[in-house]
């Protein structure tokens, strides 16, 4: 998609990059990076042992016994992983004799790392006020814990142990049931948002040709094989509750499996503009139901549309708001992870009144502006709401001359990322926190 007047302006525009960034206000709104990737499943930390764990709490606030529990789960998570990355090794080298349990070994292992790691430090932490939980990443120097668990003195207590203290291995075995039943309640919140973008794929559909149907298809299979596997999981957790003495090694597997699940259903995901962004709607309607924004083409979601045919988008939004209105198209190609033109429809040059009253209808394209034209392929647009202004506006608009404001991105989160700058604040004075915000996404498929 072009506009008449983009189309004369693109070269001058196409390499332009706005480095602005979000308030600290509005970035401590959202939730961090490395959580969202925990919960993915995608995190990793180079040259680091790492741990993410929660607690949740009744009051305004965590208190100290809150973060205390938040800390020693994410500790277990850390020894855990850690433990199970020098198992094998540690089983071939050191008790070819023993006929000991895979559950033992992890078990004894999880025990000794817990005693004697030092150099633990708390990366970061987090708490979502919505929902009273305090989350909290641990980090320890890869070279260093695996120097620690080298020491001879650490190998002969885990020998001891599985020759003699067998109660110990069981309170280890158990205080590991609880680690994976903390995972758990973090794949069932994920499950619950994959629910609902299935929910919002269908919605997105209504106008889609069977093709562009079929083509989503796949990631809703996926979405229901793993809610089945979870399921599966979450009744093999619960019944290692109802019997203490069960072997957690079956556990184990299912949470390895679970995890690698949802790594690969989150990078189908990530690598598509619309599902990436769609997730993130989800995300955004949980953490503030009752604010919710809408864009919808004039011919219904997931649309065909043809060469020179005139678009519109219809805009409405449950608060009073600011918004702005971002166009995903492909630069040639309509492979998922092509590169894509972003480009700011609304607010533009011409029309700069970006404020969004509850219940009104906002027609962008109303001046038969916006046209189709190569390359051809699915299109995504994608709108967020703010309560307050979006504070690089005036910025942004500056640099747009005649036309519109557009830059190239090279993946999904430099994506996301563009549709989240300049959330916060606007005026002098002390800052404050960020309004809520809101957002939604649809699609649109242009043909020659």
């Amino acid at each position: 998609m072009r506009t008449h007047a983009f189309r004369r302006y693109c070269l001058s525009l196409i390499l332009t990059i706005i480095l602005l960034f979000s308030s600290p206000a509005a970035q401590a709104a959202f939730r961090p990076d490395w959580l969202q990737r925990h919960v993915d499943g995608t995190l990793k930390l180079s040259g680091v042992y790492h741990g993410v764990s929660f607690a949740d709490y009744a009051g305004t606030s965590p208190d100290y016994a809150d973060l205390r529990l938040a800390r020693d789960r994410a500790l277990d998570e850390l020894c855990y992983q850690l433990s199970v990355s020098i198992q094998s090794s540690f089983k071939d080298s050191n008790v070819k004799q023993g006929d000991y349990e895979e559950q033992a070994i992890t078990s004894s292992l999880f025990v000794s790392t817990r005693k004697v790691l030092s150099g633990i430090a708390e990366k970061d932490n987090w708490t979502n006020p919505k929902k009273r939980r305090h989350w909290v990443l641990l980090i320890i120097d890869k070279a260093s814990a695996d120097d620690q668990m080298k020491q001879q003195q650490v190998i002969n207590e885990v020998i001891d142990r599985l020759e003699h203290k067998q109660d110990e291995i069981l309170k280890g075995i158990k205080q590991i049931a609880g680690m994976l039943n903390q995972n758990m309640q973090v794949y069932r919140d994920r499950m619950q948002q994959l629910t609902q973008l299935m929910q919002n794929l269908d919605t997105k559909m209504g106008a889609a040709e069977s093709k562009t149907r079929q083509s989503y298809e796949s990631i809703r299979q996926e979405i229901l094989r793993v809610e089945q596997n979870s399921k599966a999981y979450e009744q093999s957790v619960q019944g290692w509750q109802r019997r203490q003495n069960q072997k957690i090694d079956q556990l184990m597997l299912q949470n390895a499996q679970m995890k690698k699940l949802m790594l690969q259903l989150s990078a189908r995901i990530r690598d598509d503009y619309f599902l990436a962004l769609s997730d993130d709607d989800v995300a955004k309607k949980s953490a503030h139901p009752d604010f919710r924004v809408e864009i919808i083409p004039d011919r219904g979601q997931g649309a065909s549309y043809r060469n020179k045919d005139k678009i519109r988008f219809r805009l409405t939004a449950t608060r009073d708001c600011y918004v702005k209105v971002i166009y995903l198209s492909s630069l040639g190609g309509d492979a998922a992870r092509a590169r894509k033109m972003n480009t700011l429809l609304f607010p533009n040059a011409w029309d700069r009144n970006n404020r969004l009253t509850a219940g009104q209808t906002k027609i962008i394209g109303s001046m038969g502006e916006l046209e189709v034209e190569a390359p051809f392929g699915k299109d995504v647009i994608t709108v967020m709401a703010s309560e307050t202004q979006f504070t690089d506006l005036q910025q942004t608009l500056s640099g747009s001359g005649q036309g519109y404001v557009s830059e190239v991105t090279d993946n999904t989160g430099d994506a996301l990322n563009l549709r989240t700058r300049g959330i916060g604040v606007v005026g002098s004075g002390s800052p404050a926190a960020a309004g809520a915000v809101a957002s939604d996404t649809c699609f649109i498929v242009s043909r020659p």
